[in-house]
């Protein structure tokens, strides 16, 4: 028998599988880095690309406002923010013109511990931290319509403060190639009425597109977009497929991104040889399977590489249960896949459509169990996925009255770039 283990929340669920099964598990070997995060963020910043660096940019009398991931993105950011903060400490800047925003997005609000996890309690307690609300019209402000053709609306702190740091990480991405970057401007503090066209068809491509980021319009709409706010200075991390800080970049948001993109390209493509009968697919845990809306991703990773008629195994502790907006209420009302992918043609992006579009996609070409012990098997089934409350009983499931040749695990699927030959 062989034994098989992939990520769950904080734990890890763990099955065995019959050795006459192909199994190819996707878990790149990588090398443990030596070098120390703080260390490898100073380099980074003392070597800014495209621009000077931070402390000699800013004026002691700028109003700097500092944009961070919200809870449901993984990253070093209590690091990014102690090396910031020194360094606009050594510029001259004043406690009271420093303010933080949680680039949301579309997601609910962090609580004040998730805030703390953030950026640290110091600077929670001594810094106002706003709370970005994409469908708060008192908060937005309208810049115009883009080159894009679509109309940008951003957290009015992003306009009234004066020199603009975002700060992420740069990650493999289901729609935009790769994370970070202009993304913690759009979709990180963008208004709804941004969203609603950013994430609709056809600036959303229709297929996964881990790794599609020059031509692709998802990414170039988001850059566009950026590029027309007070972003001064950017700083993002990039990690390996197991988490590992390798690498950070600094300076100027479209130079670096691009650099710290050439980076991550060179550990997150990995080979996978031939299709298989089942793909079971994890986030790599917590944070990321914190909701089925988030634990997604991972089956975006999944689809190109299931035979016709595949069984996807999505493994996710679910721990907030199903997720934000009408994601769960667009898979009830349909009677098949098929019409939620019309629908969503028809209506784009609100929020949790998009998350029900791609369930239904993945769904067109296969079945779709859930292992989770955190939302109820009625549920699922109401949205037309199975469920199974533990890995085994899922492979047992899909194994049942068929013969398996082939089985891809790919316990963090989040950060691979999958090339299949």
């Amino acid at each position: 028998m062989s034994e098989i283990s992939v990520p769950y929340g904080r734990t890890t669920q763990d099955a065995v599988i019959n050795e006459n099964v192909e199994l190819e598990v996707i878990d790149a070997d990588v090398p443990k880095v030596e070098t120390s995060a703080e260390q490898l963020l100073k380099e980074a910043m003392d070597n800014p690309i495209g621009t000077d660096r931070v402390e000699n940019l800013v004026g002691k009398d700028e109003h700097v406002l500092i944009i961070v991931n919200d809870h449901t993105r993984p990253g070093p950011n209590q690091i990014i923010v102690k090396e910031l903060m020194a360094r606009l400490k050594s510029a001259g800047v004043s406690d009271d013109n420093i303010k933080f925003i949680i680039a949301s997005g579309s997601h609910r609000a962090s609580t004040d511990q998730e805030v703390a996890n953030i950026i640290g309690d110091e600077y929670k307690k001594k810094h106002q931290v706003i709370i970005h609300d994409c469908t708060d019209k008192n908060s937005i402000v309208y810049l115009g319509v883009t080159k894009s053709g679509f109309p940008l609306y951003v957290n009015k702190a992003v306009v009234e403060n004066t020199f603009v740091i975002t700060t992420g990480l740069i990650a493999p991405h289901h729609a935009a190639g790769y994370s970070g970057g202009r993304k913690s401007i759009i979709p990180g503090v963008a208004g709804l009425e941004t969203l609603k066209v950013h994430h609709s068809l056809p600036i959303r491509p229709f297929e996964p597109a881990m790794g599609f980021i020059y031509g692709n319009p998802f990414h170039e709409a988001a850059l566009e977009g950026a590029k027309k706010v007070n972003v001064r200075f950017m700083v993002n991390a990039v990690q390996d497929p197991h988490k590992q800080n390798i690498a950070f970049v600094a300076g100027e948001i479209e130079k670096a991104h691009a650099k710290g993109v050439e980076i991550c390209k060179s550990v997150s493509e990995v080979e996978i040889h031939g299709l298989a009968d089942i793909v079971i697919t994890s986030p790599g845990g917590y944070p990321r399977d914190s909701n089925l809306y988030q634990a997604q991703k991972a089956l975006s990773v999944a689809e190109p590489l299931g035979k016709p008629g595949c069984t996807y195994i999505l493994v996710a502790n679910a721990e907030d249960g199903i997720g934000e907006g009408v994601f769960r209420q667009w898979l009830v009302e349909a009677k098949t896949a098929e019409e939620v992918v019309e629908r969503f043609k028809r209506e784009g992006y609100n929020v949790g459509s998009n998350k029900a579009f791609m369930y239904a996609r993945a769904m067109t070409k296969g079945r779709v169990i859930i292992v989770t012990e955190n939302v109820e098997e009625r549920e699922l089934n109401e949205m037309m996925l199975e469920w199974a409350p533990n890995l085994q009983r899922a492979l047992e499931k899909a194994c049942s009255g068929k013969k398996m040749q082939k089985i891809i695990v790919l316990p963090r699927a989040v950060n691979i770039i999958p090339r299949v030959v």
